[in-house]
């Protein structure tokens, strides 16, 4: 049986775990959002911003080196 402490510790990284979760799909919204509207160059440039947040986050977590994502990205769009 798990002690109070490791209950709360699992409790914690599950709320973290989905927070995560739907803050990506939150930003999923956000990004629809920008789609509707005619895109300027401030948009890219915000969305560009956004990105590199986003490989630095993958970077964290996955420990992948950073061009290796960026990499892999060019390989998917085209």
């Amino acid at each position: 049986m798990a002690t109070n402490k490791q209950q709360q510790l699992l409790e914690a990284y599950k709320q973290t775990q989905s927070d995560i979760g739907n803050i990506m799909g939150w930003i999923n919204c956000e990004l629809g959002k920008y789609y509707e509207n005619a895109p300027t160059w401030c948009t890219v440039g915000s969305l560009k911003h956004v990105r590199q947040n986003l490989i630095e986050t993958l970077t964290f977590l996955s420990g992948i080196d950073e061009a290796a994502i960026k990499r892999g990205l060019e390989e998917m769009n085209s």
